[in-house]
């Protein structure tokens, strides 16, 4: 028992130590250094020189480690990720090639053997590890996902070294070319001892600081992560007349401004804020009417509450499909909404003529009615500025704060709200998770809260409602706790009640959070400011007002509250141990955390090792699931290893651009390139677009995919390839190919591949119910080699001992085409040796009315000659 709290308390210890040798204190930020590239010109691009005050030297090894990302949504990605170079003028580069979809590592002018690809769509939107070293026998090594490459030992001269990052500008290596990348956490050891450790966290200046020794890095053009994760940016601020209202299409990442005479749009991509004159004005723009973006189908809507109105945008024509009439002030000014998979739009609460809203109604777009519900389970208060998020599926909404009283009314205790509701569209009901503690100063929200369900988390914008000259702080919560954070800086809001708006938008590709303020003046002019954060923020951190004197020995505290933690921690796993030892003799061990698929007998524990393995063995095979399936003939179907039916989870673009992969990989062992799929899915999309498209749509076939079990899509070789494991994941059409490869070989076919070939196609035809363009030439190999192999096939059965497996072909054959004279033939000849007259001549009756159908004439031959 000694021995195993000394491990725990060198475990804890050691993760105690690291974490004071290492301070970054950025356990949940985000920092890092962006590396300007190919988009700015050549003097604005980053570099990063670790050696700008002194070289690295080292006797025996050298062992780099960093993490690098890239930016996402960039043209062009080659170039040096770093350079070595000694003091006899020989340099190591690594290098992205982008054609290729490489890192690769060059001595000197030659390329090593050391070269691999990563997942471009992964990098994009993640970070990566990677390691490099250098050994005593100069030989470079490079690890990435537990994965090594090895060079051969090169002819290094020296090993004192000038490391840097992104371009070089001086000396004999000079370089402009590197990718749109993002660093931290740069790591040297040198002789296995760790020297210099550069986090990256810096906020301003173009110095970096290595944490152990102190050793300044030099940074040219620096573009530092945590202050864009931590601060709003100020993206634009436009004056627009009368009251306009705003809207964000996920799918797009653009925020759209609504107004009488235009449709502004702004683009995630490059933030640039463009207006379109609308073709017929929107006359009649109220105050307190809103605007929203369907997110299954891309639709902008813009509607007004009072008159049960919901107009559509035609970005076509430019111009709505119909005008609101003369009203009076709305009574549902900063109501919530939101939109589920069927078309209907939600609208919930509001404020209007002294009251506060608890309505729910429902607008179905298909059948143009609304409804006004009456919600079951808690009681929903009546409230305004309220924060409300969907979730992704649209079934369910979450909504948070404002301000209303019970009754209703104004004047009867108006107070704050800090409840969590989740409303239940399928059960029309709401029910309350919790309420967040009363803060020292009241605060509501914005109208718009961004749901992050996997994490359990919730990201909105609170403000003090009681002020003119208020402030927008963001908050990222939970959704099954009363606890939140402080998270970035805050933001001016002019707030006035009816005459202000905010709300709060998510772009997930290009990890930003947008906030829009409007401000309504006098003068019927509306000022329209936009901010952006990137994502995920940092945590607010106070403004320090008077610096605090420096204690000597001021980690003493710290070092307390460690002592405090190790003894907590030992002693719960030493009670968490005693318990399970009590408990050892009753209870087999099992694996936590997975599903437990054996449960062995307690005799198994006595049978020999030999006979052990054996049992466990066949229990395995007798309960063992069965494999996932791809089904291509018939309906296209996908199915897992439980017998789940996912099919519908694949769009028809989905299962347009699965196909195009699936069937190159398998027939032709290459794949699918990029320009292929954009050719045929996005022809209409400039490059940019279809790239962005093909990107987020291979991210949802992939996750779709991982439910089938070991099988994914890669890019190899510049081409999307489908790979998968046949033990786990059965595919017909694999087995199809095997069939058509074996008898391509040989003039006779056997019996198993015919059997195979029958249970193949007995669901139908190659992918019936589906066409494409591109697979008419491909569907008509498939079946003119099915009908010939089984027509040679059923020519070499005896007609009266293998009349079930004949008739069976000729079935098969009409799959691939109802008007095969040879399959009527067959089949009529096959029921009559089988005794079944009358259906042989309903069969032939059924073919020449179909004949006649297509043709426009009758069959040329009768049934007893056609027979004979």
């Amino acid at each position: 028992m000694s021995c195993l709290k000394n491990k725990y308390f060198l475990f804890f210890l050691s993760v105690f130590v690291y974490l004071n040798l290492f301070p970054t204190n950025t356990a949940a930020q985000s920092y890092g250094l962006v590396v300007s590239s190919h988009e700015a010109v050549a003097e604005n691009r980053t570099c990063l020189d670790l050696t700008s005050s002194g070289p690295i030297c080292f006797d025996k090894n050298l062992d780099l480690d960093f993490d690098l990302g890239f930016i996402p949504n960039q043209s062009i990605y080659f170039g040096y990720v770093f350079r070595m170079v000694n003091d006899k003028n020989q340099n190591i580069d690594f290098i992205y090639n982008q054609r290729e979809n490489k890192f690769q590592i060059i001595f000197g002018e030659s390329f090593t053997d050391i070269n691999f690809s990563p997942d471009s769509t992964y990098i994009q939107n993640n970070w990566i590890h990677l390691k490099f070293s250098i050994d005593e026998s100069n030989r470079i090594s490079c690890f990435y996902e537990n994965k090594k490459w090895q060079s051969k030992p090169l002819p290094l001269q020296s090993k004192c070294i000038k490391l840097i990052f992104g371009v070089v500008n001086d000396g004999d290596f000079i370089s402009r070319d590197t990718p749109p990348m993002k660093l931290r956490n740069i790591r040297l050891q040198l002789n296995g001892q760790q020297k210099y450790f550069w986090p990256l966290n810096e906020s301003s200046g173009n110095t970096a600081t290595d944490s152990i020794q102190h050793k300044i890095a030099k940074v040219s053009n620096a573009n530092w992560i945590s202050p864009r994760h931590a601060n709003w940016t100020f993206v634009s601020k436009t004056i627009i007349n009368g009251d306009p209202s705003v809207a964000f299409n996920q799918e797009k990442e653009q925020l759209y401004i609504i107004s009488s005479d235009s449709l502004y749009t702004m683009s995630a991509r490059d933030s640039r804020l463009t207006s379109v004159p609308l073709s017929q004005q929107h006359t009649n723009l109220f105050s307190g009417n809103q605007s929203v973006v369907n997110p299954f189908t891309g639709a902008l809507y813009n509607f007004y509450v009072d008159q049960k109105a919901v107009l559509e945008y035609n970005f076509t024509t430019r111009s709505w499909d119909n005008d609101f009439r003369r009203t009076g002030v709305t009574e549902y000014w900063h109501a919530n909404k939101f939109f589920t998979k069927n078309n209907q739009l939600y609208i919930i609460g509001g404020y209007g003529q002294l009251r506060y809203k608890n309505t729910v109604f429902k607008y179905d777009l298909i059948t143009k009615t609304w409804d006004t519900l009456q919600p079951q389970g808690e009681f929903f208060f009546p409230r305004y500025l309220a924060g409300l998020g969907a979730t992704s599926s649209g079934d369910s909404a979450y909504i948070i704060g404002g301000f209303g009283s019970r009754e209703g009314s104004q004047m009867l205790s108006p107070k704050y709200l800090y409840d969590l509701l989740l409303f239940d569209v399928r059960k029309n009901s709401f029910k309350k998770i919790y309420s967040l503690e009363k803060p020292e100063k009241g605060f509501v929200f914005v109208n718009s809260l961004i749901i992050d369900k996997e994490n359990k988390n919730y990201y909105g914008l609170i403000f003090p409602n009681d002020r003119f000259n208020s402030k927008l702080q963001l908050i990222k919560g939970s959704l099954e706790k009363p606890s939140y954070q402080l998270m970035g800086q805050e933001l001016p809001y002019s707030f006035l009640d009816i005459k202000s708006y905010a709300d709060l938008f998510y772009c997930r590709r290009n990890q930003l959070l947008y906030a829009v303020t409007l401000y309504t003046s006098d003068q019927n002019t509306t000022e329209v400011a936009i901010y952006s954060i990137n994502f995920p923020p940092n945590e607010f951190i106070p403004a320090i007002k008077t610096p605090e004197p420096v204690v000597k020995n001021s980690n003493k505290g710290l070092y307390i509250i460690a002592g405090i933690l190790l003894a907590l921690i030992a002693a719960y796993f030493f009670f968490r141990k005693r318990n399970k030892l009590s408990k050892q003799d009753a209870l087999l061990p099992v694996n936590p955390g997975k599903t437990t698929e054996l449960v062995v007998p307690a005799t198994t524990i006595l049978q020999t090792q030999e006979n052990k393995a054996t049992a466990i063995n066949e229990a395995k095979e007798e309960i063992a699931p069965g494999k996932s399936k791809l089904i291509l003939f018939g309906s296209f179907e996908v199915i897992t290893a439980d017998g789940t039916n996912i099919s519908k989870q694949f769009t028809p673009l989905l299962k347009e651009m699965f196909l195009l992969i699936l069937i190159d990989s398998l027939r032709h062992n290459k794949g699918v390139s990029s320009e292929k799929l954009n050719e045929t899915l996005w022809h209409d999309k400039d490059p940019k677009d279809a790239k962005n498209n093909r990107s987020v749509n291979l991210v949802k076939l992939k996750n779709i995919l991982d439910k089938l079990g070991d099988c994914s899509i890669n890019r190899e070789t510049g081409s999307w390839k489908f790979e998968y494991n046949s033990e786990q994941v059965y595919i017909d059409f694999a087995e199809y190919l095997k069939v058509f490869a074996e008898g391509n070989k040989k003039e006779t076919h056997s019996n198993q591949n015919a059997d195979k070939l029958l249970s193949i196609v007995k669901n139908g035809a190659f992918l019936q119910q589906t066409h494409y363009n591109w697979l008419d030439t491909f569907n008509a190999e498939i079946s003119n080699f099915i009908i010939e192999y089984l027509v040679k096939y059923s020519e070499s059965l005896n007609q009266q001992a293998d009349a079930e497996k004949l008739n069976d072909i000729a079935n098969a054959i009409f799959s691939f085409d109802e008007l095969n004279e040879y399959a009527l033939r067959l089949k009529c000849k096959t029921l009559i040796n089988l005794g079944r007259h009358t259906l042989a001549k309903s069969t032939f009756d059924k073919f020449t009315a179909k004949y006649k159908e297509i043709y426009g004439e009758d069959f040329d031959k009768s049934y007893q000659l056609f027979i004979e």
